[in-house]
């Protein structure tokens, strides 16, 4: 059940990233992959990491969520 409520919190997320048009592409966004309680970013360039790394940091400000790196 942890699992299903992570995603489901963090869903939002998922798709602000998707929207953000930073991160990697292949026919279909890739930037974020999530399973379980892990999430990993992938971006093509230090510029596009930081934009979805602040993302992130504006999304746990205020949802309360804590990453760990």
């Amino acid at each position: 059940m942890s699992p299903v409520l992570y995603l489901l919190y963090t869903d939002g997320l998922l798709v602000i990233l998707s929207n953000s048009g930073v991160g990697c592409f292949l026919v279909l966004f890739v930037g974020a992959l999530a399973y379980a309680d892990d999430l990993v970013l992938l971006a093509p360039s230090p510029t596009a990491m930081r934009k979805m790394l602040s993302i992130c940091d504006e999304y746990a400000t205020e949802f309360s969520i804590k990453f760990n790196a």
